[in-house]
């Protein structure tokens, strides 16, 4: 038997032959297409989602036992943001940080369960639909950024790429994946419209080196390199790894003329000189973000409940931009001690399922990688309402629930025919 046998098997009833997977499957695609388009709440993709969740739910979307630690991991994590709410309810902004936090949530297990029923399939649908936006977003950000008709003033008003989001780090953050998944695809061959998908890359990184934020410079850098080194070293096949040294090095060739092209130009220099600078001026000091970080952590000490959602910018003039410290300061003790767990284990466990020989092994080691570096990123921002990295974490899941899965009954096989 192939490995391909257990992977789920479809016969869906079709009309003109059109299915009820192809209409939830595009459902997914259109919602991640749009999510280029943030700078209002609740965004297109916002909606979009919820057209999907309900046409998935309502048909029978599965919830493997494997995704339960992940929805309780959530559920205590959201019970205590909503605990330490109830303390600020008179606050304007915490109820609808809670009421986003609780979306976020909804977010993570549904792809967790979407993804863990038909990995293949349903990658493809959800990784195709957020290269288009992803592109989107660039190509937008790259228009307002070179003031094309005018837009610099609303498209970039901090000389940095910002585009149909509020903010530059989240920008830049939300093309990582897409960035990391076009390179992956070059590496394993075999993809349609190469030339495209290489126009689509460059425009992409164009977009996240202008946007200009350090640390998404720094996690799009490593996660790059982690997913190459994990890609080369878990492939069986020699030519497969000749060919990702030889593109290795020619990606880089290109990456190095894309930069000097990009800083030749004198106002991009400029602010990348500035940027490029690890700790800024408002980073030191007694009331720099570190020292109000610091200063915070014994008020938290007495505080079990926290400080209450979006009450550290009140109490300390700025948000905490640490998730961790965040996670403690908005959702009390319960919450934070809860996010550390959520994220060691999602980290652990994503491990394993990139080692795991499966069909969509390849999608493993490209989610992992670049999740990997948003937890890591979170130590110098607040991560926590990040659509992209709720989604990276709910894929993670359900992936770890596939793959497991696959992983059994493969030693079932061998154990049958060892009979």
């Amino acid at each position: 038997m192939t490995a391909d046998a257990f992977t789920p098997v479809h016969r869906p009833v079709t009309l003109l032959g059109i299915s009820l997977e192809h209409v939830r499957a595009f459902a997914v695609w259109i919602m991640m297409a749009s999510s280029f388009f943030v700078v209002i709440e609740p965004a297109p993709c916002d909606l979009l989602f919820m057209v999907a969740l309900v046409l998935y739910a309502a048909t029978g979307l599965s919830f493997p036992i494997l995704v339960a630690p992940l929805f309780f991991y959530l559920l205590i994590y959201n019970m205590g943001g909503f605990i330490s709410f109830l303390e600020v309810s008179n606050e304007g902004k915490a109820g609808m940080f809670v009421i986003t936090s609780a979306y976020m949530a909804v977010s993570a297990v549904f792809f967790a369960c979407f993804v863990a029923e038909d990995p293949v399939r349903r990658m493809k649908a959800f990784t195709n639909g957020y290269v288009v936006g992803a592109l989107l977003a660039a190509v937008i950000g790259l228009m307002g950024y070179f003031n094309f008709h005018g837009w610099a003033a609303t498209m970039s008003p901090l000389q940095r790429v910002q585009g149909t989001f509020k903010d530059p780090n989240v920008i830049s953050t939300y093309l990582i994946f897409p960035g990391i998944l076009l390179v992956q695809s070059f590496m394993l061959g075999g993809q349609r419209f190469p030339l495209l998908r290489a126009g689509a890359l460059l425009v992409i990184m164009a977009a996240l080196f202008l946007a200009f934020s350090r640390g998404a410079w720094i996690s799009f850098s490593a996660a790059t390199m982690l997913m190459i080194i994990f890609t080369f070293v878990l492939t069986p096949s020699a030519p497969l790894r000749s060919r990702i040294i030889f593109l290795s090095i020619l990606g880089a060739g290109i990456v190095a003329v894309l930069l000097i092209a990009l800083l030749s130009i004198e106002s991009v220099r400029s602010l990348f000189l500035d940027r490029l600078t690890l700790e800024k001026s408002y980073d030191s000091g007694e009331h720099g973000r570190f020292g109000i970080q610091a200063n915070s952590i014994q008020y938290l000490l007495m505080s079990p409940q926290g400080f209450g959602p979006t009450l550290f910018r009140k109490l300390f003039g700025q948000d905490p931009h640490n998730v961790f410290l965040n996670a403690f300061a908005s959702y009390g003790w319960v919450g934070g001690v809860t996010y550390l767990m959520m994220t060691v284990t999602t980290v652990a466990l994503g491990f394993r399922t990139m080692l795991i020989r499966t069909p969509w092994q390849h999608y493993s080691i490209v989610v992992f990688c670049p999740l990997l570096t948003t937890i890591l990123q979170g130590v110098q921002i607040d991560t926590d309402h990040w659509r992209h990295f709720y989604w990276l974490m709910g894929l993670q899941w359900g992936l770890f629930a596939a793959s497991m899965a696959y992983a059994a009954g493969m030693r079932g096989q061998r154990s049958r025919a060892a009979v």
